[in-house]
């Protein structure tokens, strides 16, 4: 049903490193790399996630409720993901933890402001 999701970017080279160690945490990789876009997928028939620079020409805002959310594999992905996005510089929203009797979550912002999610549903 989704196709991808792109949040704008101030800075795409910095954001592009960022989300290369990121997601890589998910086994994402490049497949796109262009002048005003990144795009990261972990395999062809998946989403896909994007940075562009904003085609307005206007500087990129994070958006106020939104948030994208990343899936992991387990709880230790999850803490693994959330750690690697705070050692490159994001910010934290909210440490690894049970959310609730079944999801275990970790919240964090991006070096533009964007808003992401770790998300393990748990068996």
């Amino acid at each position: 049903m989704i196709s991808h999701a792109m949040v704008g970017s101030k800075d795409l080279k910095k954001s592009g490193e960022f989300f290369d160690k990121v997601l890589g945490v998910v086994g994402a990789k490049r497949v796109m790399d262009g002048d005003t876009s990144i795009f990261w997928a972990s395999a062809e028939d998946k989403p896909f996630f994007a940075i562009c620079l904003p085609h307005n020409g206007n500087e990129a805002t994070a958006g106020n409720g939104t948030m994208i959310s990343f899936g992991a594999e387990s709880e230790a992905q999850v803490a693994q993901l959330y750690q690697t996005a705070i050692d490159n510089g994001a910010t934290d929203e909210g440490e690894p933890g049970l959310r609730g009797e079944k999801y275990y979550v970790a919240y964090f912002r991006d070096t533009d402001g964007n808003k992401f999610a770790a998300f393990h549903a748990l068996s």
